[in-house]
């Protein structure tokens, strides 16, 4: 029993001596790639402060459903792309001459995020909120929906970066590469794109409201990017 276990300790340890002993490159690839937007991202806010939280609370909700209405008959955005993302309700004290704090109201807030698929409609979407005064909106994020297909290709080029890396260094060595001893994924992301602030496309449209000018809203490309590290095995060039 115990000559098998030498036996096999031996047979262990040859092997990792065998193991060790490859000569390999270690290289890391990435890769970034530009993807044109199909969705928009935004949120409005509805805030109001009355006597009562019922009044407050009443007023915020008129406006929201007023700012769904809109969006809902005039740009055809459907319940399942409209979400109630936040509501509360707080009071509001301020302090009197003496450093007192006194209730002078109830406030009231609701946000909800719109979705927009016909991204060229954003301009046109600013325009028309901007007849709502007691609204706020925050900026607008361009995504991708689906990014699988940009991601596939950004690990493709990811990997082929890696092997132009280790053939350079191959080159140089005077060695060939042998083949791939392991593949590790690295960070993989996306980067979308925040557009002009909302505030600031309705201030735009306010101030061409005279010349009947459209507000223009121009969007960029996301990235969708890839790191990966490689193993190589490299050997001798033979003559």
């Amino acid at each position: 029993m115990k000559k098998t276990i030498s036996i096999l300790m031996v047979l262990a340890v040859s092997t990792f001596i065998v193991l060790a002993a490859k000569e390999t490159i270690s290289v890391k690839g990435s890769a970034e790639i530009s993807a044109k937007p199909d969705v928009a991202y935004f949120t409005i806010t509805s805030t109001f402060t009355e006597d009562t939280t019922e009044e407050a609370r009443n007023k915020t909700s008129d406006m929201i459903a007023n700012c769904v209405e809109l969006l809902e008959e005039d740009f055809g955005i459907g319940k399942k792309d409209l979400e109630t993302s936040y509501i509360s309700a707080s009071p509001v004290y301020h302090y009197d001459d003496e450093g007192k704090q006194v209730l002078v109201g109830q406030r009231a807030s609701q946000s909800i995020n719109v979705t927009v698929r016909s991204i060229n409609d954003i301009g046109r979407i600013y325009e028309s909120l901007m007849a709502f005064d007691s609204i706020t909106l925050s900026d607008v994020r361009l995504d991708k929906e689906n990014k699988d297909g940009e991601m596939i290709e950004a690990m493709t080029k990811a990997v082929e970066n890696a092997y132009r890396k280790a053939s350079t260094y191959a080159k140089a060595a005077n060695v060939g590469i042998k083949k791939v001893l392991s593949i590790e994924e690295g960070y993989s992301s996306y980067t979308p794109v925040y557009g002009r602030g909302a505030n600031m496309l309705m201030a735009a449209a306010k101030a061409e409201a005279a010349d009947s000018a459209p507000v223009e809203y121009y969007t960029g490309d996301i990235s969708v990017s890839a790191d990966v590290s490689i193993v190589y095995e490299i050997e001798e060039l033979k003559d």
